[in-house]
């Protein structure tokens, strides 16, 4: 976590950082424009919509099919973000438990509805007491004054206690699943005793669904503060050293034997400078050295249209994997890819991420919505044994009866013998959703089940399956990572894929 100075920087990028104009990048371009020529001679009609069965989630759960898919095996989330998968109300509640928690207002007071609506917070841990006097929804509000969270809670304006959990539980969730790990959860979420409960409330919420495997996305940087300090940590040792702690005492519980345990992918937010996410990745290859058996690979959160394209982060990412090779790591690429509509001559383009993924050697694809309208794409894919993380409900809080409707892609993907896996990225933000992780993969599971004629337990139970034999259960390299499917490897892949076959 040390930042580049200038000077390091620009000695950094004269001698280290590869260039555009450098011959394997040039070479890894000629390829790019071959897939990507071949790709439109051959770009298909675009599928029909689906149809759905028109039953909402809600009523859903009443029905005899839910119960069952409920209690189903799941095998592994592969694709989830750590603060989309907070509950919300846990959080809050563990928050309001936990002493020295304190909660500030950077910039005014919070007397008026509209300030408490749009104002920014600020959520950690105070050792010394706040003032007598000092009230955050008072006119006369010192900004920047910290106060105990119970006592905003206790004198909250709308209803007391309970009206401040509500108001905080709104302003948690205004910040949306695809901000990062650095919004209003997030201050809370990484101090330790609170990321020490989540992870706990998190695996066993896993395990009372089926979900035997996580593979958690965290997004870097983010600021971790240990047990009674004020001070953040200088790095994520300990926040990692937390991690292995807490899944090993979940372990030993009985619910915990049934888990398998999780991995970390860390990512990296795509719409910083070179030199942020230069920074990110060094942190990333020195978390591996450290905790190996923790770090499973590598991506680039947020959507293509909104940040930078794969094409645009050649230089980091070649960068990033030949440092990989000096340090002897395996951190493989599990990408983002996709994600928007655009087309190839746009600078914002998820098939244009989608055949990056593809040259860079990602191992699984993240969401590729759009891959099923480009034949030769999807060819590549399968022929190269790409896992494809679909979430088939949107993360925008609508109605999600309708959303597999909308995510025709899977369909078609699947009839093409496309390896996909189910995943989730905002269980816990969605207000209309706001469940614990296992319940919102239940309800996708379901909806899959219902959403076409051909769909039934066999197909969610290949889907499930393609999360167990694609897990990043350890290192591999690409050889061994590419062999056969049928084919057991060594190490903890085969105990994951034998512990799915007996359950």
């Amino acid at each position: 976590m040390v930042a580049i100075t200038d000077d390091e920087w620009a000695d950094f990028v004269a001698h280290e950082l590869p260039n555009v104009s450098d011959p394997v990048i040039q070479k890894y371009l000629e390829s790019r424009r071959a897939l990507i020529a071949e790709q439109q001679k051959r770009r298909s009609v675009h599928l029909k919509e689906l149809l759905t069965t028109g039953q909402t989630i809600p009523s859903a759960r009443a029905l005899k099919s839910w119960r069952i898919i409920r209690r189903m095996p799941k095998g592994a989330l592969l694709r989830t973000h750590c603060c989309s998968l907070a509950d919300i109300d846990h959080l809050i509640e563990t928050a309001l438990e936990i002493p020295g928690v304190s909660i500030s207002c950077p910039t005014s007071h919070l007397a008026t509805v509209a300030a408490r609506k749009e104002t920014g917070l600020c959520i950690r841990f105070r050792g010394m007491e706040d003032p007598d006097d000092c009230s955050l929804w008072a006119h006369d509000y010192t900004p920047g004054t910290f106060m105990s969270l119970t006592k905003a809670a206790g004198s909250y304006p709308e209803g007391g206690r309970q009206g401040f959990v509500e108001w905080l539980k709104g302003r948690c969730r205004m910040s949306g699943p695809s901000s990062g790990d650095s919004d209003l959860t997030g201050l809370m979420l990484f101090y330790e005793p609170i990321w020490r409960a989540f992870l706990q409330r998190l695996m066993t919420n896993l395990v009372e669904e089926g979900i035997a495997w996580l593979e958690l996305r965290l997004t870097f940087p983010l600021v971790y503060y240990r047990e009674g300090s004020e001070v953040p940590e200088p790095d994520y040792d300990h926040m990692f050293q937390t991690v292995g702690e807490e899944v090993a005492r979940f372990q030993a519980t009985d619910p915990g034997r049934r888990f398998w345990g999780l991995r970390v992918i860390w990512s990296t937010m795509r719409n910083q400078d070179p030199r942020l996410i230069i920074e990110s990745a060094d942190d990333c290859i020195a978390t591996k050295l450290v905790w190996p058996h923790l770090v499973a690979g590598y991506d680039l959160a947020d959507s293509e249209d909104l940040g930078r394209p794969l094409a645009d982060l050649l230089p980091e990412l070649f960068w990033f994997r030949k440092q990989c090779a000096v340090e002897k790591v395996q951190i493989p690429f599990f990408l983002r890819a996709g994600g928007c509509r655009g087309n190839y001559d746009t600078h914002a383009t998820g098939e244009g991420d989608i055949v990056d993924a593809l040259l860079l050697g990602a191992r699984r694809i993240g969401h590729a919505t759009s891959l099923h309208r480009h034949p030769r794409l999807v060819e590549a894919v399968r022929d190269r044994r790409i896992l494809v993380e679909v979430r088939p409900v949107s993360e925008k809080g609508r109605d999600p009866s309708a959303d597999v409707a909308m995510h025709h892609g899977l369909r078609a993907l699947l009839a093409q013998g496309v390896p996909c896996a189910l995943c989730d990225d905002d269980s816990g933000i969605l207000p209309r959703l706001n469940r614990n992780v296992g319940s919102r993969m239940t309800d996708i599971f379901w909806q899959v089940l219902h959403a076409w004629e051909e769909s039934d337990l066999a197909t969610l139970g290949s889907l499930a399956e393609n999360s167990v034999r694609w897990a990043a259960f350890e290192d591999q390299d690409l050889q061994i990572w590419y062999a056969d499917e049928n084919k057991l490897v060594q190490g903890q892949k085969i105990s994951g894929q034998q512990a799915w076959g007996r359950g």
